[in-house]
């Protein structure tokens, strides 16, 4: 028996038998990573045909407008996607699916590094780390925000990737100990803040990381950080430019002004954060995120991979939810942290959880089931969401818009303005010609990146079209508009409704003659 072992064993680390298992492993892993690609490509190829038949929203109208004049940086946003935009309207023209291409663009490259920052953290390529890594990429694809902004062009569309990027480095150096990771993790956050200022949040992740991990806390002791932040910092350096050469009204429009507006504490506005959340999310993965913060007292010194993971989104996310115990906080701005925080759920998770239970079968169909709801309602003409459908309308009513110019003389007679930055941007973008638009600045009232471009003096003098909708956000400001002009008058409106019962839209058009703005 003794001999016959011997030779079960020897017969099984023998080169031929050795290499039948390493194949099997390879082929198993092999089909791992092709399921991954086939996704991914297969969702890429999906949305490249979707995006062509939606329309633009206003906020992407607005990029688009800051991409026909390049500059360093704008009013309320650093340039990475009016970047991206102008790009993508080189290669396509001015068209929806040239804006919105950039952010399919990086969402494909989002998903990529998303299942290479797993697989770096596992370390050792078998096909459990595969699908562990995979299985992070499905958990981020089963969000709503993962298909919301993988076809919104926004400045949270590259911040998303970039947010990974920095993840993806810093862990290099955390594995590999090899310096010049610093330089590289420097530039991918540098690359962040160019995107969005939000990037900013992983620098506290970082330094808590260094200051925990005692193999970290050597980097102190040397050059290497330090250059990294300076990399950052020169990357950063054109927008800090610009906002010096404009008396920094981006930086006080985001952080100064926006903090002189919070209030008592209250509950609403964490109330409203928190409904947006689990709708971004979906409910499978808010209770998935909220199961793992309060498993934190297991992990944080036990696992350094999904502590890692976890302080790389819980400041973010756990800062702005403070905020909105004061102050109104957009649903997307804690968008990146989620990020780490379902690569910790993943790791952690992974042993301890039936993914193929019954509540998690629901939870995952309840989720795809939300994510159909969302490609179809922004496909569906006129579909009525009350405030929440910004964009119907915009195009019928801006051709018919430029009927009446032309009636008025054209625009070098008469030109074009609204009463919200986004209206403004969406006119440009759907009248025939794309002439340039105007917002609250011809009435001297704030209006973000239309303040820095300004009213040109040629339009003294000239009549114009007056352009407002009977959305609440957007009220009709005749008060303040009149004192501008001899006259203004209602000249027509242009109603939109869902299946003819519905009201979804009123735009109303003004006819104000002879501008006069040197008077105010």
């Amino acid at each position: 028996m003794y001999i016959v072992c011997i030779q079960c064993k020897l017969s099984a680390n023998s080169p031929f038998n050795r290499s039948k298992i390493n194949s099997g492993v390879f082929f198993r892993m092999q089909s791992t990573v092709k399921k991954f690609w086939f996704f991914i490509l297969g969702l890429t190829l999906f949305r490249l045909v979707y995006i062509y038949f939606l329309p633009v929203s206003p906020q992407e109208a607005y990029y688009w407008y800051y991409s026909q004049y390049p500059a360093l940086s704008y009013f309320d946003h650093p340039p990475m996607t009016a970047y991206t935009i102008w790009i993508g309207t080189l290669l396509f023209g001015n068209t929806v699916f040239g804006i919105k291409f950039g952010a399919v663009l990086w969402s494909f490259l989002t998903n990529i590094f998303l299942f290479k920052t797993v697989q770096q953290a596992l370390g050792v390529r078998d096909e459990k780390n595969d699908r562990l890594a995979f299985g992070a990429v499905l958990l981020y694809n089963v969000t709503v925000f993962a298909h919301l902004y993988a076809m919104l062009s926004v400045p949270d569309t590259p911040l998303l990737f970039f947010w990974l990027l920095s993840i993806y480095f810093f862990q290099k150096i955390m594995l590999t100990g090899k310096p010049w990771y610093w330089l590289l993790a420097g530039l991918a956050l540098g690359l962040g803040l160019v995107s969005k200022y939000t990037a900013a949040g992983l620098l506290p992740a970082f330094f808590v990381v260094m200051i925990l991990q005692p193999e970290m806390r050597r980097w102190f002791k040397t050059i290497w950080p330090y250059a990294a932040v300076l990399v950052m910092l020169v990357t950063f350096f054109p927008v800090l430019y610009w906002n010096a050469q404009h008396n920094w009204v981006s930086l006080g429009f985001q952080f100064a002004d926006r903090a002189a507006h919070v209030k008592k504490w209250q509950s609403k506005y964490i109330v409203q954060l928190l409904a947006s959340q689990l709708a971004l999310l979906t409910p499978l993965v808010f209770v998935v995120l909220i199961r793992l913060s309060l498993k934190i007292k297991t992990f944080w010194r036990e696992n350094q991979k999904v502590l890692f993971f976890f302080l790389s989104g819980i400041f973010l996310v756990g800062g702005f939810l403070l905020i909105s115990l004061r102050s109104q906080v957009k649903m997307n701005w804690l968008l990146p942290g989620y990020l780490g925080l379902m690569m910790a759920a993943v790791l952690f998770f992974y042993e301890k959880t039936k993914w193929r239970s019954k509540w998690m079968k629901i939870g995952i169909g309840f989720s795809v089931f939300l994510i159909l709801v969302m490609h179809l309602l922004q496909i569906i003409p006129n579909i009525p969401l009350g405030e929440g459908n910004t964009w119907s309308g915009w195009q019928d009513a801006s051709q018919k818009i430029y009927t009446e110019q032309q009636k008025l003389g054209g625009n070098k007679n008469c030109f074009i303005f609204a009463n919200s930055y986004k209206s403004a941007s969406l006119l440009k973008f759907y009248l025939p010609d794309q002439q340039d638009t105007y917002a609250q600045n011809i009435y001297n009232r704030p209006a973000l990146q239309f303040d820095i471009w300004g009213k040109p003096d040629s339009l003294n003098g000239k009549d114009a079209l007056y352009i407002c909708t009977n959305r609440h956000e957007y009220k009709k400001d005749l008060k303040y508009i009149r004192p501008f002009f001899d006259s203004v008058e209602l000249l027509t409106k242009f109603k939109y409704r869902f299946a003819e019962k519905y009201d979804v839209r009123t735009i109303y058009c003004y006819y104000a003659k002879n501008y006069q703005p040197a008077d105010h």
